[in-house]
């Protein structure tokens, strides 16, 4: 005759062990994202706080 409990307790801790692997791995996207959005903030605020001819000047040498 099968175990059932045996195979219960089994099955819950591969359940809780694939959990903790996907909180960590969400947790580890969600600073991804962050990092990535403070990355796009800092660019946009360098391209709309600049004066713009540091742009117009690299341009120029570059023709």
């Amino acid at each position: 005759m099968p175990d059932y409990k045996a195979m219960y307790y089994h099955l819950a801790g591969r359940m809780a062990t694939a959990i903790d692997v996907l909180e960590a791995t969400t947790g580890a996207l969600v600073v991804i994202t962050e990092k990535l959005k403070q990355a796009q903030q800092g660019t946009e605020d360098m391209f709309i706080n600049g004066d713009g001819d540091m742009l117009d000047n690299n341009f120029d040498e570059a023709t």
